[in-house]
């Protein structure tokens, strides 16, 4: 049997979720600021809300009240992936990239099929000069998850920010003939159509092999 007093605590805290977001929407931080500080003072939420009430947190410009709250959801809610990864994106918002990196590393020791945990750690290697390390980390996931469409968008997006734009042509079509998922697919398409890529007969695979070579050159 449900509990009433839950059902009513999480309506509460759902009317300030709106409320909030529709007073920073209008520009009024410092209001925002108040209800929700008035709010907890109040009543606690409960530990599933935790994460939306740091998000709420972090858009108001409180972030060290942010990244404690998330903190507080990682240990009440336990260590899922998809919470040390909001963390993640957090710390990076705010500039800590390193941080940042360890709390990506930390989802993916949970769940190594985490997509956006991926993507997010091999960025973040990659726009703070690791570019072989983050391309180590892609043909980890390669060897783990060879058939992944969302490892062939992420390494697609790399190469082509490195300038490799055959290799990266390579990956996103395979991406275009794959993958289900109408983003993913249009969105592959369009770097397709912008770099104006001719055919060709190579493969992730080969792809993935040359940047396997490419390190192996470079210890």
């Amino acid at each position: 049997m449900t509990n009433p007093s839950i059902g009513h605590s999480t309506d509460s805290f759902l009317s300030l979720l709106a409320h909030v977001e529709e007073l920073i929407d209008a520009g009024r931080i410092r209001d925002a600021r108040r209800f929700l500080a008035q709010f907890i003072e109040r009543k606690q939420p409960e530990p599933r809300m935790l994460p939306a009430l740091a998000s709420l947190y972090l858009r108001v410009g409180k972030s060290e009240q942010a990244l404690a709250t998330m903190r507080s959801a990682i240990t009440e809610l336990g260590g899922e992936a998809s919470l040390f990864n909001a963390l993640g994106l957090m710390l990076a918002s705010i500039g800590k990239e390193e941080e940042s990196r360890e709390q990506f590393e930390e989802a993916l020791k949970i769940d190594p099929t985490n997509n956006e945990a991926l993507r997010n750690l091999a960025f973040t290697l990659h726009r703070s000069g690791q570019r072989r390390r983050s391309y180590g980390l892609l043909i980890e996931c390669a060897n783990a998850s060879p058939l992944s469409v969302e490892l062939r968008l992420i390494c697609g997006t790399l190469l082509e920010l490195d300038g490799r734009l055959h290799d990266a042509a390579v990956c996103y079509r395979e991406v275009v003939e794959l993958s289900t998922v109408a983003q993913q697919i249009r969105l592959a398409s369009q770097r397709l159509l912008f770099l104006n890529a001719s055919e060709s007969t190579e493969s992730f695979e080969d792809v993935i092999a040359r940047l396997m070579e490419e390190g192996e050159k470079e210890e």
